[in-house]
């Protein structure tokens, strides 16, 4: 697709359905009616970034901090493979404390214990830890690109380049690993052209997995007063992404359940193009005391998807969950 098509279409909420069908077209013919669940563990929300849309941010001193042990990360993702999920998520905020050979223990007990793909979550590493993490036994790794627009990267992300962020993207495809980038859809400042080059960047690099959000404001950040995200365009976003990028494994995030918590996941996934949901496993830690002690909010009142939950949504939407480990399309070389 082209830069006018897409912004048009990104425009004109009363063709949306037809991009829909569209959309649900491509998923059905590309990726067929299975769709992922994938267990997120969230093991921690230390965070050494300032990013300004994110609760986790380390100036937020009202943030109530925890870092899981490994024993916990380990038993909290081998209790997501007895649950029947195939693919663990290690997500945290970007927390130099769990080092190289911390990661590394991590990653190999959750494998001597479980038949899992791993997908890690972790922001920047540097070069020699992304091919230990891979060796370890890592296969995929999430690292969203926020924005395509520099100027609205930098001032969402103060200190950072977006070119220094594709680079560490290419360096993970470069490593072998399944790349998941993705956006923020509604964040301050952004434009219908912004949303555009996202497409765009999707649509050329074809990634392994998609990762798209909307903005949800939180109370404990600068931009605490701004305008969460618009679910509509999000999910035309959803469709045209679908389109560009065929294949792709794409996931509705547990922020698309925050912003519209009776329909948001079931749009993306029956009309936007959605074939994955990623439910929140650190509930396995039973007690009530675990469940706030581990509480990951990077938006406020984050809701939390549970498997159950996930699998409800699936069922609406008519699809079947995988039993297999959902792994790239792209790399196997498949359209099912």
């Amino acid at each position: 697709m082209n830069r006018e098509t897409i912004v048009d279409a990104l425009r004109d909420q009363g063709n949306q359905d037809a991009l829909f069908a569209e959309a649900d077209r491509v998923r059905r013919d590309q990726v067929g009616d299975t769709a992922q669940l994938r267990g997120v563990v969230h093991f921690s929300n230390y965070c050494r970034c300032n990013d300004l849309y994110c609760g986790l941010l380390k100036d937020n001193d009202q943030c109530k901090r925890f870092r899981m042990s490994g024993n916990d990360i380990v038993n909290t993702a081998l209790a997501v493979a007895e649950a029947g999920l195939k693919t663990v998520v290690l997500q945290s905020g970007e927390d130099p404390h769990y080092t190289r050979a911390k990661v590394c223990s991590i990653i190999e007990r959750i494998l001597d214990g479980a038949d899992v793909a791993i997908t890690l979550s972790l922001g920047r590493r540097c070069r020699e830890d992304l091919i230990a993490f891979r060796d370890a036994g890592a296969e995929r790794y999430l690292m969203k690109h926020e924005t395509m627009n520099p100027e609205l990267y930098t001032r969402m992300r103060s200190g950072f380049r977006l070119e220094d962020r594709l680079r560490n993207i290419d360096e993970l495809r470069e490593l072998g690993f399944q790349v998941g980038v993705g956006n923020i859809v509604g964040l301050p400042g952004q434009t219908l052209e912004d949303l555009c080059d996202d497409i765009l960047f999707f649509q050329e690099f074809q990634p392994d997995m998609i990762n798209i959000g909307p903005f949800i404001p939180h109370a404990q950040t600068p931009l605490k007063d701004e305008a969460a995200g618009d679910i509509e365009l999000m999910l035309r976003v959803f469709a045209l992404t679908r389109i560009v990028t065929g294949n792709t494994h794409m996931a509705a995030a547990n922020t698309v359940a925050t912003l519209d918590p009776d329909n948001g996941q079931y749009r993306a996934m029956a009309q936007g193009g959605a074939n994955v949901i990623m439910p929140n496993c650190n509930p396995f830690l039973q007690s009530r005391k675990d469940k706030i002690e581990y509480e990951f909010q990077i938006t406020t009142h984050k809701r939390y998807v549970s498997v159950d939950e996930a699998k409800n949504v699936l069922k609406r939407a008519g699809r079947t969950a995988g039993k297999d480990k959902g792994h790239s399309l792209k790399m196997q070389g498949e359209q099912l």
